[in-house]
């Protein structure tokens, strides 16, 4: 049996479909609140058991039987307020989780971090899975977060467990078009006129997915592997998904006091209207800095081919058209 945390979310929702259609037996956590739109029919193929990551009690239960888990659980906090709770989640819960695992003698785990939790390019270095920036340069509350769930898988992989770390880049593909990052269709197709000067590295929902199936059943333990498809500049994402949506380009670049003055509009208008931001302060500063990477390692790995990333922005696009037409706020593929 395989666990997978977050299987009603973006990436773990296109995992838990990819393990189920290779015959697998998958469980999946869910909370009172949980939707299963994006897993459709596939919700009823995955035994489900209502836990917390910061009850242990719960995870207990969950983790019962299970000789392989994918972590793929973790909290976006774009208001201040939220964030303690997204740290907790990140730090304390992966460490309940990993400390049952040690426990319950898993055999395995792949824990599912994010680039950003290798830090900043200091001095412009492509960043590898050697890289790692001072932790007192990350700066950002998510960078944080990320970086304390890496250090319990870590320190669980010492204590005896099969532990590898993926970090996916920018998730491209169908989701809740309400989330990050699927939100940038809809923003973009209402008529975005601003670009940053920033870039990063891309890859679609699916390919990860796909990545983390093939390095679980691989002979890997104590590693690390970057998932990105491909660096791109945001501006010319933005184009992209412009192009795709058949709208005039973003065109106007955004200064710094531009980005400071935006920030805090959108986040008075969530206030106002009580809506999420679409983009926060940190947002608007990451998307200032020129992020590369390399995924060299994982290629070596897996010999796996990416898909470019114009391909998953126009399969994307056609998906999110269709969902609009009808009236739905999620797509999926």
């Amino acid at each position: 049996m395989i666990l997978v945390t977050g299987a009603t979310g973006f990436l773990g929702s296109y995992l838990a479909k990819g393990l189920i259609r290779k015959g697998e037996k998958v469980r999946g956590l869910k909370r009172p609140s949980s939707r299963f739109d994006l897993l459709g029919y596939y919700a009823h193929d995955i035994e489900w058991v209502e836990a917390d990551l910061l009850d242990v009690t719960s995870l207990e239960t969950a983790l019962d039987g299970i000789e392989k888990i994918y972590h793929c659980a973790g909290v976006f906090s774009p208001t201040h307020s939220e964030r303690q709770n997204a740290m907790l989640t990140h730090a304390e819960g992966t460490a309940n989780l990993f400390n049952i695992a040690l426990d319950k003698k898993v055999k395995k785990v792949l824990h599912v971090s994010s680039v950003i939790a290798l830090g900043l390019p200091l001095h412009g270095a492509t960043i590898d899975e050697n890289y790692y920036s001072p932790a007192d340069k990350l700066q950002f509350d998510y960078f944080k977060g990320k970086r304390y769930a890496e250090l319990e898988a870590w320190r669980a992989q010492a204590e005896g467990l099969d532990v590898v770390i993926v970090n996916p880049g920018g998730l491209i593909g169908a989701g809740y078009w309400n989330h990050q990052p699927q939100n940038t269709f809809p923003i973009v197709q209402n008529g975005l006129k601003f670009y940053t000067e920033g870039s990063n590295g891309f890859l679609d929902v699916r390919d990860a997915a796909e990545v983390m199936i093939q390095l679980m059943e691989a002979d890997t333990n104590g590693e690390r592997y970057i998932l990105i498809g491909e660096n791109l500049l945001l501006k010319d994402l933005l184009n992209l998904i412009a192009d795709a949506l058949q709208v005039e380009r973003p065109k106007y670049k955004v200064s710094k006091w531009m980005s400071a003055l935006a920030w805090r509009y959108e986040h008075l208008r969530s206030l106002l209207m009580n809506t999420a931001s679409n983009f926060t302060a940190d947002d608007m500063r990451i998307a200032r800095i020129s992020f590369n990477y390399s995924n060299a390692k994982v290629i070596n790995a897996t010999n796996y081919k990416f898909r470019s990333v114009a391909q998953s922005i126009n399969e994307t696009a056609q998906v999110f058209m269709e969902s609009k037409k009808a009236g739905k706020d999620f797509g999926v593929f």
